[in-house]
């Protein structure tokens, strides 16, 4: 993964409060979870999986 890091880029994290991603997914605290800081959506399990897969992706592709 050779792309250009910005502020405000998602990232994995554990989650500090339990909550549910936007899909409807429950996460509890402590698990870990892909985070977009600029929307401050959470996305956990298999989704978070895909988000991230799909981020990295969408990075490669950049210059």
């Amino acid at each position: 993964m050779a792309y250009t890091r910005y502020k405000g880029d998602p990232y994995w994290k554990r989650a500090k409060v339990a909550g549910t991603s936007p899909d409807g997914i429950p996460y509890a605290k402590g698990d870990r979870v892909f985070f977009y800081p600029r929307t401050g959506a959470t996305y956990a399990g298999d989704s978070a999986a895909r988000a991230s897969a799909e981020f990295d992706e969408l990075a490669s592709l950049e210059g």
